[in-house]
């Protein structure tokens, strides 16, 4: 699958709430993630140079309107391959659910990929339907950068209509006065590397 993604920092995750009711978007649940990241085995091709991501992620799905102490907790490995355009993270993904995350990680470790960084989430997801395409819609928090953003994304089963996508993912994010130029293409793995190498 083709994730065709676009992410922006917000300074006020309560107005996003409200601009997104007004919208009439549909709140499907909250997540807590725990994703650790993993480089290739030393001498091999690196994720870093590549732009490519390997990940384990926990995650804890919740209702925080009603039963918010009913929890599903999943797992999950993921690849990501390298970014598709310039002003997008827009990637090739393949997500595999798993059973055991621990074991995994071993397997990993055994087979020499390094570990490189745990990235925790809290987020909230919505779905709109706009244009006729299924988009959705994160609100996240980071606390390790103590920053709030949105993510939003649409699912391709080819790369033929990227352009088309991104133009309509970037015209939904207009109706919340948001700016094709406040696009980030650095994953969360990216800015939090970024912050550490600041503190």
């Amino acid at each position: 699958m083709i994730e065709v993604e676009i992410k922006v920092r917000i300074s006020d995750p309560a107005i996003i709430r409200k601009k997104f009711e007004e919208n009439k978007s549909i709140y499907k649940v909250s997540l807590l993630h725990e994703d650790t990241y993993f480089n290739m085995p030393k001498g091999l091709r690196d994720f870093k140079e590549t732009d490519e991501a390997l990940r384990l992620r926990k995650s804890i799905e919740f209702n925080k309107i009603k039963e918010a102490n009913k929890q599903i907790i999943n797992y999950y490995i993921t690849y990501k391959g390298k970014k598709l355009d310039n002003s997008t993270k827009t990637r090739e993904e393949i997500d595999i659910k798993i059973e055991d995350i621990e074991r995994m990680k071993i397997l990993l470790k055994e087979l020499g990929f390094q570990e490189i960084l745990t990235v925790k989430k809290e987020r909230e997801l919505y779905e709109f339907e706009f244009k006729t395409y299924h988009i959705e819609a994160l609100i996240d928090y980071l606390p390790i950068l103590d920053q709030y953003y949105i993510e939003i994304e649409c699912l391709l089963n080819t790369s033929q209509n990227i352009e088309a996508s991104k133009e309509v993912l970037f015209d939904f994010l207009s109706l919340f006065g948001i700016k094709k130029e406040e696009s980030i293409r650095k994953s969360y793995l990216e800015l939090i590397a970024d912050n550490l190498k600041t503190i």
